[in-house]
């Protein structure tokens, strides 16, 4: 797949329906929440492509790898030269251009949903909405224990069930999305990859 077309197609994933306000959760979303979290707790690794649209409409793209729980990493392409890691604990953001180091704790971001050992969206008390379209599914969840720390908005592909974007509220209300593609789960990754290292 060319660089023009993956762009293309993730953006296109980005260009959502409108969606209808949610309703109370019925016995539809009961199980949708938990064939959601079934698909979530059976994924263990993932590798893929994203593109990633900050708060002020910034384009970036990468490589991501994900391992639960608790690590992921955002391999940036330049010209941004962040690279972002959460090694279970915490999440160190990179600048590689400056070769600084900032540490967020890991509990303090909405991505802590996603990555958590152990997901149960029907019982803990997380989901804010439960929302479809034709061929698609979207979930908004935050942290009932930290509230105020924002919400995770997570995108699924139905019938094969399929995570393919999220969108990132956090507690400044700065919006980020992000759509994944070419995605590959449970491959092997280097324990390496999640290790948050001073710089030099």
């Amino acid at each position: 797949m060319s660089r023009r077309t993956f762009l293309a197609g993730a953006l296109a994933a980005l260009a959502l329906p409108a969606w209808p306000a949610a309703a109370q959760m019925s016995g539809a979303d009961a199980r949708d929440l938990t064939r959601i979290s079934n698909y979530l707790n059976g994924v263990t690794t993932l590798v893929g492509n994203f593109v990633q649209v900050g708060h002020d409409g910034e384009l970036s793209e990468g490589l991501f790898y994900l391992r639960r729980p608790g690590r992921i990493r955002f391999e940036y392409q330049p010209p941004n030269p962040a690279l972002v890691i959460a090694d279970g604990t915490w999440v160190g953001v990179y600048d590689t251009r400056l070769n600084t180091l900032d540490r967020i704790p890991l509990g303090q971001t909405p991505l802590s949903i996603l990555l958590k050992k152990r997901v149960d969206l029907k019982s803990e008390n997380s989901v804010r909405a439960i929302e479809r379209a034709p061929g698609l599914m979207r979930v908004t969840a935050v942290d009932p224990n930290e509230p105020d720390q924002g919400s995770i908005t997570m995108v699924f592909a139905d019938n094969p069930l399929e995570l393919r974007q999220w969108i990132v509220v956090d507690a400044q209300g700065l919006t980020t999305t992000v759509a994944l593609s070419e995605m590959r789960a449970n491959v092997k990754l280097d324990p390496k990859l999640f290790f948050i290292e001073d710089p030099v």
